[in-house]
């Protein structure tokens, strides 16, 4: 039985051999965040979409702003859960500087629509 380094051949085969899986297992944990990331990106998208619903009456112009409970209601959850969602992606795509500095910019934004609508929510 040869040795390498003090190490017999079938040490060294078996450390190889958990090298490759320990390789494969983290590769399928990459590609799970990242899929998971994009996941939770998209549905935030379409969160912070909703969240941008007019809250005046009846969609009517002349009316001010927040006077219908419903869409302030829609809005503000929409708007929560879209915080929510962005702060999912950043933590599952962090290594990625432009999906974080795009789930930036959607963050900042839904943050500042959840601020202005809570206070107008009766819920």
């Amino acid at each position: 039985m040869e040795s390498f380094g003090g190490l017999s051949d079938l040490v060294v085969r078996r450390t190889q051999e958990e090298q490759r899986r320990l390789a494969a297992a983290h590769e399928k944990s990459r590609v799970a965040r990242i899929a998971m990331g994009v996941l939770t990106g998209s549905i935030g998208l379409l969160a912070s979409l909703a969240s941008l619903v007019p809250t005046n009456h009846n969609w009517d112009p002349a009316m001010p702003d927040y006077s219908d409970p419903d869409l302030v209601m829609i809005a503000t959850t929409a708007s929560g859960f879209a915080v929510l969602l962005f702060v999912m992606t950043l933590l599952f795509l962090w290594r990625s500087k432009t999906a974080v500095a795009f789930s930036l910019l959607f963050l900042v934004g839904d943050i500042y629509r959840f601020v202005t609508v809570v206070p107008h929510y009766t819920g």
